[in-house]
């Protein structure tokens, strides 16, 4: 099966109730999870600053570069903020 790449967010969340952080910036979000996201770790405490400013460049098209020494969390990091914005 080949994903469907052209899809496009359909609501908006806010950081507080998607990430914990206290904001009131809202973010694009899809409505239905995808067979390719899997479950939300919801013991997983996001960093505010890294959070806000990764959010903040996808909010404003803007490219985000992240970067970091292996297994320090880059794709974790990714992962879980594509979760927390794929809502059921």
């Amino acid at each position: 099966m080949t994903p469907n790449l052209n899809i496009q967010p359909d609501i908006k969340v806010s950081l507080k109730q998607s990430f914990g952080i206290d904001s009131e910036m809202e973010v694009d979000a899809f409505s239905k999870k995808s067979e390719y996201v899997p479950e939300i770790d919801k013991n997983y405490k996001f960093d505010r600053d890294t959070t806000l400013a990764i959010i903040s460049g996808f909010a404003f098209n803007k490219r985000v570069l992240v970067q970091g020494y292996h297994g320090t969390g880059k794709s974790t990091y990714k992962d879980i903020m594509v979760l927390e914005n794929q809502h059921t």
